[in-house]
């Protein structure tokens, strides 16, 4: 696990931490989506058809929606979470921010 160093401060803009609203609330009401590019398996279809839960749509932005997907993985699936923590720092997040992130998901 990294730890954060508290010196560096990890801020996240307004805009970013409203993504993290937006991806605990997909968590709470069961709407985390399957990873980009994948179909959605049957009994997630029938799941949603049943519910009525509908699938989030993806945010505008790349880099907000890559944030709510990363706490939505951190809450269901940490194998997830570590491929869309690698397109984070890749979309030029800090590995502290990153973890503060992993942390509020917790």
């Amino acid at each position: 696990m990294h730890m954060i160093d508290v010196t560096a401060h990890p801020r996240l803009t307004t805009a970013e931490w409203q993504a993290v609203t937006v991806a605990l609330r997909d968590v709470e009401r069961f709407t985390c989506v399957a990873p980009t590019g994948k179909t959605e398996g049957r009994l997630s279809r029938l799941f949603r058809a049943v519910t009525g839960i509908e699938k989030p749509t993806a945010l505008a932005d790349p880099r907000l929606d890559a944030i709510r997907r990363f706490v939505c993985a951190s809450r269901r699936n940490m194998a997830r979470a570590k491929d869309v923590a690698a397109e984070l720092i890749a979309l030029g997040y800090s590995r502290d921010q990153v973890e503060a992130l992993r942390m509020v998901a917790a």
